[in-house]
């Protein structure tokens, strides 16, 4: 026995986390081959979908265009913000759900054994990190190859695109491990860690890993069956600011409108985030009112734009969860809904105005795309207004093959409505036919906002008795 003991306790922990993985699936090495198998379907599509997307994409962008604004200094500084932006996405990420996140019995029998947490869980990271590196690189391959075929520039961006998206990736990989280990307020987890996997993965707490495992079961259920509410419960960060701020009375509508303003006190990360996309948009939007630049910039913008919105409308999205229950201050569904939708716009407003001033007098845009930048306040709050109360899933989600489809296309609509209406007004203001744009903009609005009151309605009257 004591002999037992001893060759037990010699063993090298890989050893007997291989022995326990034996038994427990009964086959060795399972996730390799299935993550073999994932780069080989992503290099096919990526070689036969990917790279003729990519070169009619630059193609419909303009070729000319793109050299001559995507370049030199302001193809770099594009460059930056967008390895920014995907880098503080990636850290915000891993505090929900990070790359290593193994199931619940995997945690409660292995990872909470003696055996070293590095070796235990390497696997799950080293599955995230050739996810995010290769991913990086095909984009970059993607990329540059799309570049080169649409004749913006030489062959020769292909190399250093695949090598820059590589490094993206291996950094993306790391600011999602580290926004990870940091989810737990004490331990090694300052930046020294970061890239640094052994010391990373012994960091993790087992706490935070079963909260991130079990929230990823439920909201992989809540996303399958339709039900954002669930979703947005599993992912909301603890209110921690403005705990002792009150709410005082300002008469009803005025009340619906402090509510949504205390609200925002209490979530900076919520105000801050709508600021800079909602900026970003209406920058884009500015010059996408002159003659030359590609519609493509519009979609892009009101896509941001529809996100940076949406991250002031919390009240509207808590009322529409909430539907059914009795109001608390007497207001007809209908007006409170309204109500809530004055401070993203006002907010939107303000921030347009002052971009577009900023834009101007640097010498770029004009008074018309200042103004077209604004007037898009009426489009993105109607499609707040039909995400907010889109209601339960069509129950083709359900249906064999075609539920995660039927799902992401339901989910899409409220945010394809600003992306479709908006590009196509812009795209005839800057035609011959400059005179149809405000009509297409307005029907388009107003179909948004009527076909979200619609709704409003419906959800009340479904939970009448």
């Amino acid at each position: 026995m004591s002999t037992e003991r001893l060759e037990a306790s010699t063993t090298p922990d890989s050893e007997l986390l291989d022995d326990a993985r034996r038994i427990i699936t009964g086959e060795d090495h399972q996730g390799e081959g299935n993550a073999l198998y994932v780069v080989y379907v992503a290099v096919i599509a990526a070689g036969a979908y990917g790279v003729p997307a990519s070169q009619q994409f630059f193609r419909f962008l303009d070729p000319a265009w793109m050299a001559q604004h995507l370049t030199g200094l302001r193809g770099l500084a594009a460059g930056v913000v967008v390895a920014a932006a995907l880098l503080g996405l990636a850290f915000r990420a891993g505090s929900f759900r990070g790359p290593v996140v193994p199931d619940l019995p995997y945690l409660d029998h292995v990872a909470s054994s003696p055996l070293d947490r590095a070796v235990v869980l390497r696997r799950w990271w080293r599955l995230g990190l050739l996810g995010a590196v290769f991913g990086g690189l095909l984009i970059g391959l993607v990329i540059g190859a799309g570049l080169a075929i649409a004749a913006v520039t030489s062959a020769v961006v292909i190399i250093p695109a695949v090598v820059i998206g590589s490094v993206l990736g291996l950094l993306v990989a790391g600011a999602w491990l580290q926004g990870q280990v940091r989810t737990w307020p004490d331990g090694d987890r300052g930046w020294g860690v970061f890239l640094r996997p052994s010391r990373s993965l012994r960091a993790l707490h087992l706490t935070a890993l079963r909260t991130q495992s079990a929230r990823a079961v439920t909201i992989g259920g809540a996303v399958l069956a339709g039900d954002l509410r669930a979703a947005r419960l599993d992912i909301a960060a603890p209110t921690t600011r403005g705990r002792k701020l009150r709410l005082r009375a300002r008469g009803p509508v005025g009340t619906v409108v402090a509510r949504d303003v205390l609200g925002l006190r209490r979530s900076p990360g919520a105000l801050v985030t709508g600021m800079v996309l909602s900026g970003l948009a209406a920058y884009g939007l500015v010059h996408s009112a002159s003659r030359g630049t590609p519609s493509v910039i519009a979609l892009v913008c009101l896509l941001v734009g529809y996100f940076g919105v949406g991250a002031w409308s919390e009240g509207l999205r808590l009322q529409g969860d909430n539907t059914g229950t009795p109001p608390l201050i007497g207001l007809p569904a209908r007006t409170e809904a309204l109500a809530h939708l004055v401070l993203p716009g006002l907010l939107y407003a303000a921030v347009a105005l002052v971009v577009g001033g900023v834009t101007l007098a640097l010498g770029g845009g004009s008074g018309l795309g200042i103004g077209w930048a604004v007037v898009m306040v009426w489009l993105l709050l109607g499609s707040q207004l039909m995400a907010a109360f889109r209601g339960l899933p069509p129950m083709a989600v359900f249906t064999p093959g075609r539920g995660i489809g039927t799902t992401a296309l339901w989910y899409a609509v409220p945010m394809l409505v600003p992306a479709i209406v908006g590009t196509a007004s812009t795209a005839l203001l800057t035609s011959s036919l400059a005179s149809n744009a405000p009509l297409v903009l307005i029907l388009g609005s107003y179909a948004a906002f009527l076909y979200g009151l619609r709704k409003v309605r419906t959800l009340n009257e479904a939970h009448r008795d």
